[in-house]
């Protein structure tokens, strides 16, 4: 089925993340960073995010660390990101 699903997205022109489980973490220099796909926050402070997604967990380290926005599908961290780890 979902072989089916990848075929239909990439005829149609649709791409893969937004027809997949993907995880997809679009940064903007070291103070904002927005995550797609995920499945959840972990833990959460001000010096680190823990965010569950599909293939693995990611951990967000920095300082004054903060989320600016959550969806279920979406979400917005802002602060000074020093370093993310994907990890399983």
């Amino acid at each position: 089925m979902n072989d089916r699903i990848q075929t239909l997205a990439s005829c149609l022109g649709i791409p893969r993340e937004v027809s997949s489980d993907v995880v997809v973490l679009s940064s903007f220099g070291n103070g904002c960073l927005f995550i797609e796909n995920h499945k959840g926050i972990i833990e959460y402070s001000a010096e680190s995010i823990k965010i569950q997604s599909r293939p693995c967990k990611i951990q967000i380290t920095g300082k004054d660390l903060d989320i600016a926005f959550y969806t279920a599908e979406e979400m917005k961290v802002t602060g000074k990101i020093y370093e993310i780890k994907y990890y399983s």
